[in-house]
């Protein structure tokens, strides 16, 4: 009878343990359900642009930078292209808002001396009288549309105070915007053929200059009213043509073509892209409007709608311990503006998992990126990640 008792305390112990055990198996925190995520990439054809023939060029685009170059880019003369360097540093030193007049600046005989000695020189000008007065932003006008010479460097020396000042803060600034190519001569206006730079170079200048809208509104004028010499002409004869918005022409002796375009392009998705190109050594202004109308309507056609990720695309697979592996699938599809020859290749985020979810859940994001543009989906599941059963969380290994 003793062992009898003995045999039962003794089973009872050990079906106790094994409720603790089964119990403790029962409570112990989930696993991580895994997942893989699928590779992915997309890849548009190399593009094929118009490049002209002789001298240098570039092309980028707002949000994208610099995307292609031709020619060897050793510095050349940028001639009038130097006065949207101007107006970013007065901007940047007495800025303007949109629609605003800004200061006013009277006109002095210091003011009349540099007119007279551009006229000597037959460089573009703009007629200025003693005592007149005219604002900032038609100053800006007079440098930037019909290319005024002595106002370029009457208002360096009004914003900077003298043009030693000018030179050294312009250096500074095309230094700060990366124009690493760029050298600031001994006038404001790109007459004196000692400011240089590149195609390159011009065009993340033209991009700095898009990005400040007074600029930007300046330079899609056609003409301009102002004091004294009345209506004024914009020299880029082409604006308007194929979307051209600006941005500035240039031709002295020693670069006889130079030209600063900036054009808008929609896209398919509704998406508009501003393209910003840049040719110099092209022989004369007119040679320059040709060659930068063939490299802005093959620049056009080289963007493109890229959809790396459609609507449903499977990617990733979640292994769950307890049931069958269940897919993730994106949401919605990503369309995103895309230079051909890019590659755009999105990135997936997975969150991590320790349960069921129902089908549909959110369980990560996919997003991809061209230039500064930024498309995302989310990634949801396929099919519902059932919880695990009692009987399972209880006899798990």
């Amino acid at each position: 009878m003793k062992r009898f008792t003995t045999i039962r305390y003794t089973g009872a112990a050990i079906a106790a343990i094994i409720g603790v055990i089964a119990a403790l198996n029962y409570l112990r925190p989930l696993p991580t359900v895994t997942a893989s995520a699928d590779s992915l990439s997309a890849q548009l054809g190399a593009p094929t642009l118009t490049w002209p023939v002789a001298g240098q060029a570039a092309v980028g685009a707002s949000g994208y930078g610099v995307l292609d170059s031709s020619g060897e880019q050793t510095k050349l003369a940028t001639a009038s292209v130097a006065k949207i360097i101007t107006a970013l540093a007065v901007l940047k030193r007495k800025p303007l808002s949109a629609n605003e007049q800004g200061p006013t600046i009277t006109i002095s005989d210091s003011d009349v001396a540099i007119y007279n000695k551009y006229v000597a020189e037959q460089g573009s000008v703009v007629a200025v009288t003693s005592g007149e007065r005219i604002t900032e932003y038609e100053a800006l006008q007079a440098m930037l549309l019909p290319s005024a010479n002595n106002i370029a460097d009457s208002l360096a020396i009004w914003a900077f105070g003298s043009m030693d000042a000018y030179q050294a803060y312009a250096t500074q600034m095309v230094q700060a915007l990366g124009l690493t190519q760029t050298t600031i001569g001994s006038d404001a206006s790109g007459y004196a053929p000692d400011t240089v730079s590149t195609a390159v170079d011009l065009v993340r200048l033209g991009e700095a200059a898009m990005q400040n809208q007074v600029i930007a509104d300046v330079v899609d004028q056609p003409s301009a009213s102002l004091p004294v010499v009345g209506t004024v002409h914009n020299v880029d004869t082409i604006l308007g043509v194929n979307g051209i918005i600006g941005i500035k022409t240039g031709n002295n002796d020693q670069d006889t073509g130079v030209f600063l375009l900036a054009a808008t392009h929609t896209l398919s998705n509704g998406q508009h892209v501003t393209i910003i190109s840049a040719v110099m050594g092209q022989g004369s202004l007119n040679g320059a409007f040709i060659a930068s109308e063939s490299l802005l309507r093959s620049a056009k056609a080289a963007f493109a709608v890229e959809t790396p990720v459609v609507a449903g695309q499977k990617l990733a697979t979640y292994t769950v311990p307890w049931a069958k592996s269940v897919t993730a699938v994106a949401q919605s599809p990503l369309s995103i503006a895309a230079w051909q020859g890019s590659v755009t290749m999105p990135h997936i985020q997975l969150d991590t998992i320790h349960g069921g979810l129902a089908s549909g859940a959110q369980v990560g994001t996919v997003s991809a990126t061209a230039g500064t543009n930024r498309v995302s989906s989310a990634i949801v599941l396929k099919s519902a990640i059932p919880s695990p059963s009692f009987w399972w969380r209880l006899t798990r290994h």
